[in-house]
């Protein structure tokens, strides 16, 4: 299947904020707002784009970021839908990030629950309790993890690509809008391979293998 290299999602935008280019330009306004109307129009070429990612390591064990973005806390939490004891990792990501999300294993998609929220800040602490959220649990013979896309104060939009069911390690599955959270769920069995501040790429990035492996990895 041919690869988007532009996310369908961004037409709109592109179209609305070329036109608006292209109308500076034929009715001369001034330099300054016609650079400024360029400006956006690229940024959002640049912000609806679709990279190819392949994973650093493709292994059993390895678990692959679903998202880009900084992580910002590594803490255990209880994870939604499964309902366990987890290793969460925040991940914060800026409008100069790729907003797609993807598969963090092979496996299956086997759960989505939408939380119909408010839109905080993401600098609320109570943001990522209250707002938007999007969770969808990823498993297979090895592991349970849960991502959790959650839509920030300018954002307001999460959109799912495709249905539960079957997936691929790196397949993109939907996307969070202009500026954005994504907590990820792991197991307590996972060494863990990201600090804080680290940058992390979805389906590049590894973000900890399963113990089993960890003499593999050694």
């Amino acid at each position: 299947m041919k690869t988007e290299i532009i996310l369908k999602e961004g037409y709109p935008y592109i179209a609305v904020t070329g036109g608006i280019f292209l109308i500076s330009l034929l009715f001369n306004f001034s330099l300054i707002l016609q650079l400024l109307f360029f400006a956006l129009f690229a940024f959002m070429v640049f912000f609806f784009r679709n990279p190819e990612r392949i994973p650093e390591d493709e292994s059993e064990g390895a678990l692959i970021s679903p998202t880009d973005g900084t992580v910002i806390e590594i803490s255990n939490e209880i994870s939604p839908i499964t309902k366990e004891e987890s290793i969460k990792i925040s991940v914060r990501l800026s409008l100069f990030d790729v907003h797609v999300q993807r598969s963090p294993i092979t496996g299956e998609m086997s759960a989505r629950e939408y939380i119909h929220g408010t839109f905080l800040s993401l600098n609320s602490p109570k943001a990522s309790e209250l707002n938007e959220q999007n969770r969808v649990l990823f498993e297979n013979e090895k592991a349970k993890i849960v991502v959790n896309q959650i839509a920030g104060f300018i954002t307001r939009r999460i959109v799912m690509f495709r249905d539960l069911g079957p997936v691929r390690v790196a397949e993109r599955y939907g996307m969070i809008m202009f500026g954005s959270q994504v907590d990820i769920y792991l197991p307590l069995n996972t060494q863990i391979k990201v600090t804080e501040f680290q940058k992390i790429r979805a389906g590049e990035s590894v973000i900890g293998y399963l113990i089993e492996d960890e003499d593999a990895k050694n």
